[in-house]
């Protein structure tokens, strides 16, 4: 298969295609062939040589992709299957043409979402979901207050969260910038000012 190589820490320049065997699916894990993929600071910093991959992870750059399942590994039965469109969460090795995943992190693509999009879907739901609904089981009626509500995470968090009956708050240290979040989502209602912007609350 073909893959995106990094030949030395460095910028974009050290990027380059390379080919190499596709992976095989071990027990839980599907084999996906991938149609997009998302990109990350992760990568970013990978490709720097600032963080490198986990023990055991593919070396191969990428966290979230699209694509085609192509084969199961064993153990994997009810969840996904072969011809399945999925996007998921991956340990890395979602810049190339194959990758594999663990079938419990493979998504539906909601509808109407192209591949590109459905790519960029997986990292911000996944850490939205966990975080807010299953690590604090917020319940609706609750307030949230979500910083850095233009970032990828917040600007998911916001309409998910008001979706379920949470009220959100984003604070805002530039009130003339354009609200990043979906129509629905709520508005910055406090403004943060430089002393507290600073204040150390260690």
């Amino acid at each position: 298969m073909r893959y995106i190589e990094i030949t030395a820490p460095g910028g974009p320049e050290v990027l380059r295609l390379a080919e190499g065997p596709a992976p095989q699916p071990q027990a839980g894990e599907v084999l996906v062939k991938v149609q997009a993929v998302g990109m990350n600071n992760a990568d970013l910093g990978q490709r720097a040589g600032r963080y490198p991959p986990p023990p055991g992870a593919s070396p191969i750059l990428g966290l979230e992709m699209c694509g085609i399942v192509e084969a199961l590994g064993p153990g994997v039965t009810d969840r996904v299957h072969v011809g399945d469109q999925v996007c998921a969460l991956t340990t890395g090795g979602s810049y190339a043409e194959y990758v594999t995943v663990p079938a419990s992190l493979c998504l539906p693509i909601p509808t109407g979402f192209t591949p590109v999009q459905a790519a960029a879907l997986p990292e911000a739901a996944m850490t939205v979901w966990s975080n807010i609904f299953m690590l604090a089981a917020m319940a609706p009626g609750e307030s949230l207050l979500v910083h850095g509500g233009a970032s990828g995470i917040g600007s998911h968090a916001i309409p998910l969260a008001r979706a379920l009956g949470i009220r959100s708050t984003p604070p805002s240290a530039a009130p003339r910038r354009p609200a990043p979040w979906p129509a629905g989502g709520r508005r910055p209602s406090c403004t943060p000012s430089r002393t507290s912007k600073r204040k150390s609350f260690g």
